[in-house]
């Protein structure tokens, strides 16, 4: 079963005074919800600051700094897309993030916060998948620098094998310095992502094995 084939399964039906109800009842769970993430917003934006080097990144043009991908604005936002520096295509996980990315762009920039992707393969790469994901977006390559190992987005482990994270990195330029404000990977980069959110109100979720779904719910293996 694909998710484009409509489930046997579905949920109990109920007079609209019963609907009515349970309906009340989970909007107040998911206003408390909401409080708690403005809680959580609060902190964030207390969190301090720590300065970043000016790393020389790679793309289509040639060298560009870290500080270069601001532009004319203050902030920005820099998505890790995972790609290999031995790989052909990116991760198909991370393809579908950037798939999500607002359809117009000039309004994240509105707000005054510019955007760049950052991966570790080399740049012909990098432009290689761009031109089959049809994507304009600015994409710079870590390739010949230490970006990725000193910040933590390509790991080594206990084996000597590389693995690398999705996420997100947000900087604030300073006095022409460029500063790691907030960073989030795994599950963080959720909340970048409006399809995934439009599928958790739908009545199956995501389909995904580890969701906690009703007895005969579809679900399949996240990445299968």
């Amino acid at each position: 079963m694909t998710k484009l084939t409509q489930p046997t399964a579905a949920p109990t039906v109920v007079d609209r005074a019963r609907f009515d109800e349970a309906l009340a009842e989970q909007v107040a769970a998911e206003k408390e919800v909401t409080r708690h993430d403005d809680r959580v917003s609060a902190s964030r934006r207390r969190l301090p600051m720590v300065e970043v080097a000016d790393y020389t990144f790679t793309d289509a043009d040639g060298p560009v700094r870290l500080s270069e991908l601001f532009g004319e604005k203050y902030l920005l936002l820099v998505q890790n897309v995972m790609f290999g520096p031995d790989w052909d295509e990116g991760c198909p996980s991370c393809t579908w993030a950037v798939d999500n990315l607002p359809a117009n762009m000039e309004r994240l920039t509105d707000e005054g916060i510019a955007f760049a992707m950052v991966s570790q393969a080399p740049v012909a790469k990098l432009e290689d998948w761009r031109a089959k994901r049809t994507w304009d977006h600015r994409w710079v390559s870590s390739y010949d620098t230490t970006y990725h190992y000193d910040w933590g987005w390509t790991q080594t482990d206990e084996n000597g094998e590389e693995g690398q994270l999705p996420g997100y990195s947000y900087y604030l330029l300073k006095d022409g310095k460029p500063y790691l404000t907030y960073m989030t990977t795994a599950r963080g980069t959720e909340a970048t992502l409006p399809v995934a959110h439009i599928m958790d109100r739908s009545v199956y979720g995501r389909q995904q094995d580890w969701e906690d779904s009703p007895e005969g719910w579809p679900q399949a293996p996240t990445y299968g």
